[in-house]
């Protein structure tokens, strides 16, 4: 776990036969250590755990889902030999509350940043807000009132299915994309979904946005890395018809 370096005031949400493990990670009760919030030990997988923290902070104003394994927030519009890793904790809370004030005046209640530090080749500053797209799940937000729910079928391709439902409800969400969390290699460590996600789930996760959703998505070709290759993972793309 990596992420409560980052965000020392976050909530970690952990089962609850595991709170001394992660309390030992953390450290004692001092302020500057993330909070924990056990979650009963019925609730099994990524997924259900989702809906779970919705459930626990809806009266909330909105709600912001960063996985553990957080390593850094880059800045995309840096000029060639500027340092665009971002590790300042107060500069990274500024950047997730700035966001959701830019998804509350627009009306958006999906909201969130460039999915991988890929987009930094490719970032041009001629589209530094998106309206429209794929959110990753390693850092995504909602406000109040989003009314979405996440499939439990689904193992491991939850912010793809959120995605697509969110345009299918409210067409419009937030996507900053002048930053991009990046978070470890998937495949690579332990606990988390290490024990769910497999190359089968993988391929039953995609079947399943196939059959929800048909062109909405395309799928094939590498997934980026050769762990992930190995593991089944399919690169997917979010094709909206708006």
């Amino acid at each position: 776990m990596t992420t409560h370096r980052l965000l020392p005031g976050a909530v970690v949400c952990v089962p609850a036969s595991q709170r001394a493990e992660y309390a030992k990670v953390l450290g004692p009760g001092a302020r500057s250590y993330a909070r924990i919030l056990t979650h009963p030990d019925s609730v099994k997988g990524l997924t259900p755990k989702l809906n779970w923290i919705l459930d626990y902070f809806a009266s909330e104003e909105a709600i912001v889902f960063v996985d553990d394994d957080i390593v850094s927030v880059q800045r995309c519009f840096t000029e060639p030999g500027e340092d665009a890793t971002i590790r300042d904790p107060r500069v990274i809370l500024d950047i997730i509350h700035s966001t959701y004030i830019l998804a509350r005046d627009v009306g958006a209640y999906y909201f969130g940043w460039e999915a991988s530090n890929g987009a930094l080749r490719y970032y041009t500053g001629l589209k530094p807000i998106m309206l429209t797209g794929y959110i990753n799940g390693c850092a995504m937000g909602f406000r109040k009132g989003h009314g979405l729910r996440f499939d439990e079928r689904i193992v491991a391709k939850n912010d793809f299915d959120i995605a697509a439902m969110n345009a299918h409800k409210h067409r419009l969400a937030l996507k900053n994309c002048r930053y991009t969390f990046c978070q470890k290699e998937t495949f690579t460590g332990r606990g988390g979904q290490a024990a769910y996600r497999t190359s089968g789930t993988e391929k039953r996760d995609v079947d399943l946005l196939q059959r929800k959703w048909g062109d909405v998505f395309n799928f094939g070709g590498h997934s980026g890395t050769r762990k992930r290759d190995y593991a089944g993972v399919q690169k997917i793309t979010l094709n909206l018809p708006f």
